[in-house]
């Protein structure tokens, strides 16, 4: 859902007020230099008036000399500080965005960012958030400075000459009415880049991913021809932009030259007539340039609003991602001294993706001791249940309760539920920070036991390094087989009380599928494991199978005893 540029403004507002008080800080400092700024003009025009025309003494104006240094000075070390705390409240706006977006991701879950493609997640996440920071460091404290600097000098040139108020009050809000006007056309552009940024950006991530199929297929040079034309539309679009921002700074020198030639003119014409006094020219002469700074400053900065506006209507896109996700507790004491789960129970369980109903009133008993398997069509809900059951789905009715041995009601917490999905992820790093993702204090015995009940401690023992030897990038560096392997040892080192599998033996041969299927039941044995499967080999190898039908219902329910 695109947001509303309305919407957008008032999302913006939002996050101003994050930092209110270093971009408050940035205001104050940026116009306290402002005014230094003035009154060293104020006394430099004094001194030149002095000097020149009055006759003074060089010897005698070395205070003066040293009031000017000073406000310089002093005036050079507030902007400064305006420059910073304006640079830290927009570093810490953007900070802020992106930690939200993660924990809006993390609320989301799998199910809430299936249908988001990865690319344009990373471009939002990365460089959506840090566009914002110029619009908070650079945009917002300029035109508070457009405000406040050029009111304060139409004030010093009305009590000097009339006539020189009368041209910079009028001039002067023509520059921002033709910056609204050019605006409004190049954030269309603006919006326009940063669709062509989020699809090369998506387009380039999908190629990676799928570099080897593009290969096999001889689709290598289309992929790099739909990249080249998806950059040069970029290039296009951030040209327009460009044209843009030329466009106004040109409106904004036109209308600032004109205006100080008028008072120049004016004013020399005045002092050939002897009706105004040097003094009063010099300083009208010198204040009608830094009239017109702020709106130049605000000018060069008027693109970083129009990028923001657009960055923001990204953002904006990923905070509407439903949240999926159930918000699980810590277990109130260790796992280790904890009573183990032993059964799970499903009461009428239901369940959806936004209105679409996939589970319908599923109920059933999940106990430790046997392993049991989700079968079905696809679509029919099978990696649905074990969703909710992770809780990255939440229930739209029923409830799923877990018991220990002795009957008593556990809640589930995130210690004693593990997961391996279809596409398990292996970062890049060694096997044992791969392993580690799940348990990061796990000791290296930890690992070892870990990976012998997966049976994948032999193949690492083989390795040069060991448990130190590199997975490579999405575990480029090991087959599928030991990739399944790798992360059931990575969910067993947390050693769960609940493990839940979806689709373990898919696409591996027969051998390793088999090593799988005997790995799995060797687990059921002291703990609860769950697997949704089209396998019928490990169908059949399961004590208890939970049929789903077409419609998401539970046609049949068939156990075995257990060996």
């Amino acid at each position: 859902m695109q947001a509303t540029q309305q919407q957008t403004g008032s999302y913006l507002k939002d996050l101003t007020r994050r930092a209110r008080t270093w971009l408050m800080l940035s205001a104050a400092t940026s116009s306290i230099a402002c005014i230094l700024f003035i009154l060293q003009l104020c006394a430099l025009a004094a001194l030149v008036d002095n000097l020149t025309f009055k006759g003074q003494p060089l010897d005698t104006s070395v205070t003066d000399c040293i009031i000017i240094l000073a406000l310089s000075v002093s005036s050079f070390i507030f902007q400064w500080l305006a420059d910073m705390t304006g640079k830290e409240g927009g570093l810490h706006i953007s900070a802020s965005v992106q930690r939200d977006a993660l924990i809006h991701l993390t609320k989301a879950g799998p199910a809430g960012c299936a249908k988001q493609p990865a690319g344009q997640l990373i471009t939002t996440m990365t460089e959506a958030a840090e566009a914002l920071e110029p619009y908070f460091s650079q945009y917002i404290p300029r035109a508070v400075m457009m405000v406040v600097l050029p009111i304060v000098i139409l004030g010093i040139v009305f009590h000097f000459d009339i006539w020189s108020f009368v041209i910079l009050a009028c001039t002067g809000p023509l520059i921002p009415f033709f910056m609204v006007l050019v605006g409004y056309s190049a954030q269309s552009i603006m919006d326009r880049q940063w669709t062509q940024l989020v699809l090369m950006g998506s387009s380039f991530l999908d190629s990676l991913r799928g570099l080897m199929t593009l290969r096999l297929n001889g689709q290598t040079t289309n992929s790099i021809t739909r990249l080249e034309r998806q950059t040069e539309a970029h290039r296009h679009a951030t040209f327009s932009v460009m044209r843009v921002a030329f466009l106004t700074s040109a409106t904004l020198e036109f209308f600032a030259s004109l205006s100080v030639a008028m008072v120049a003119v004016i004013f020399g014409s005045r002092l050939l007539a002897g009706t105004a006094d040097f003094r009063s020219a010099f300083i009208v002469l010198v204040l009608a340039p830094e009239y017109f700074i702020p709106l130049r400053n605000f000018s060069s900065s008027y693109h970083a609003r129009q990028n923001a506006m657009a960055a923001a209507k990204q953002l904006q896109t990923l905070f509407t991602l439903p949240e999926y996700a159930v918000a699980r507790q810590s277990a109130s004491e260790p796992v280790s001294s904890a009573a183990p789960v032993t059964m799970l129970k499903l009461n009428d369980i239901s369940a959806s993706y936004e209105k679409a109903l996939i589970l319908k009133q599923i109920s059933a008993e999940i106990r430790k001791g046997q392993l049991t398997a989700v079968s079905g069509e696809s679509g029919s809900g099978k990696t649905t249940l074990l969703y909710t059951l992770m809780g990255f789905l939440p229930l739209r009715s029923g409830s799923v309760a877990a018991y220990d041995a002795g009957g008593a009601q556990h809640p589930l917490t995130e210690e004693n539920i593990a997961w391996v999905p279809q596409r398990p992820l292996m970062a890049f790093g060694s096997i044992a920070d791969n392993l580690r993702l799940g348990a990061p204090e796990a000791t290296d015995d930890d690992l070892k036991n870990a990976t012998r009940q997966a049976g994948i401690f032999d193949f690492i023992m083989t390795l040069p390094e060991g448990f130190n030897t590199q997975a490579g990038e999405r575990g480029a560096r090991l087959s599928g087989g030991q990739i399944r392997r790798l992360s059931l040892a990575r969910a067993l080192l947390r050693n769960p009380d609940i493990l839940c599998l979806d689709e373990p033996t898919a696409n591996l041969d027969p051998d390793t599928a088999d090593t799988i299927i005997e790995m799995l039941k060797s687990c059921a044995k002291t703990r609860i494991v769950l697997v949704a499967t089209h396998d019928q080999k490990l169908i059949s190898a399961a004590q208890q199978v939970l049929h789903i039908n077409e419609n998401g219902s539970l046609s049949a329910l068939t156990e075995k005893a257990v060996a």
